[in-house]
């Protein structure tokens, strides 16, 4: 090998490295802040999206400080707003539930009697072996039940200690979280100001650079869950509906929101209650919910790339390479964090801060 191609492999091996490096130095450092720093993180967050609400205000001559109250008070009160509609709302179906309880406990008891007279009848016909295993797996179920409820019962006051603990801990994180919020929007010049009178010019004009398109990445990622989130609801609606749920907006409204919550998705929905109607002898609608979470789940795996690529403004075949990475790697997280990373690395790129591909 001539020593030219040498060295041109070598300053290859040695880019790959330092690439390596950065991406692990993003995931330490991420993990860090998030770890130690996430009320801040998250009013940075929340200054960036109050932002203009306050231009806004400061129209009308209002002063930064007074204009970052009105865009907190007015962002507060929309997200408030909206959280008590729908618990008042699900309060009520709740109580119209309530009241219907008596005639679903006679429903449901007929098909547990149902089921116990079925499992009597195949119990006895069974040979002595099989009885013998079976009524082994019930005491060892038993036992274990037995001890996990002794354990319960032990750890009930350390466990409501930390709950309280928790409770106290999530109220603290919040005020601190809102006075962190006013402080990055009302000085937000002043806090720029400073970290760029650290850096020279030169950095000064990649770090505006990587703020303007990370704040945009943020923005189109908000966007693209709204879209998912909108698909699975439309989905969930429009099937509930021609299935003849009663209350299929309230239902398509909590799957869209479980939709977004890691490890759950909307087989934790849909999958139990698919299961239950198959134990009641209700085969059709089993079957039906079945198909329903089956194309939910198609339709998302066929949109999510293509939506989230073009948000993010990556490559679809990219999103989808990084969403099916992070998730291997990190498990459900990665979902989120694998076009996360791409984006920074990307932004990063073209602040000149890595070097661009070729």
């Amino acid at each position: 090998m001539l020593k030219v191609d040498r060295d041109r492999y070598f300053g290859y091996f040695i880019k790959a490295l330092i690439f390596i490096f950065v991406l692990a130095a993003i995931y330490l450092i991420g993990k860090l802040l998030i770890t130690y720093f996430a009320p801040f993180l998250t009013a940075i967050i929340l200054a960036m999206l109050i932002e203009p609400l306050v231009k806004l205000f400061q129209r009308f001559k209002l002063g930064r400080g007074l204009s970052v109250i009105l865009a907190m008070i007015l962002f507060l009160g929309i997200f408030v707003s909206i959280s008590a509609f729908a618990i008042s709302r699900l309060v009520f179906e709740l109580k119209d539930l309530y009241i219907s309880l008596p005639s679903y406990y006679n429903e449901l008891y007929d098909v547990t009697e149902t089921l116990i007279h079925r499992a009597t009848e195949l119990y006895l016909q069974l040979t002595p072996e099989a009885t013998g295993i079976i009524e082994d797996l019930f005491f060892n179920t038993f036992e274990k039940l037995k001890v996990l409820l002794g354990q319960m019962v032990t750890q009930t006051p350390s466990s409501t200690i930390t709950v309280i603990g928790k409770f106290t801990g999530a109220f603290f994180s919040t005020i601190v979280t809102l006075l962190a919020t006013f402080f990055f929007s009302k000085d937000k010049a002043l806090i720029l100001g400073f970290i760029y009178r650290q850096m020279s010019p030169a950095w000064q004009d990649k770090i505006m650079t990587l703020r303007k398109d990370l704040f945009m990445a943020l923005v189109g990622f908000l966007k693209a869950q709204m879209i998912i989130l909108s698909v699975t609801f439309l989905e969930s609606y429009v099937g509930l509906s021609i299935l003849g749920v009663k209350y299929a907006l309230i239902f398509a409204i909590i799957i869209a929101l479980v939709d977004i919550l890691p490890i759950l998705g909307t087989g934790s929905v849909y999958v139990p209650t698919a299961i239950l109607n198959l134990l009641w002898g209700n085969y059709k609608v089993a079957i039906y919910l079945l198909v329903l979470y089956g194309i939910i789940v198609t339709v998302r795996y066929m949109i999510e790339p293509k939506v989230v690529g073009t948000q993010l403004g990556i490559h679809p075949v990219v999103a989808l390479a990084s969403i099916f990475a992070g998730l291997r790697i990190i498990g459900v997280a990665g979902v989120i964090l694998g076009p996360t990373t791409v984006v920074v690395i990307k932004a990063c790129q073209h602040a000149k801060i890595l070097p661009r591909f070729k």
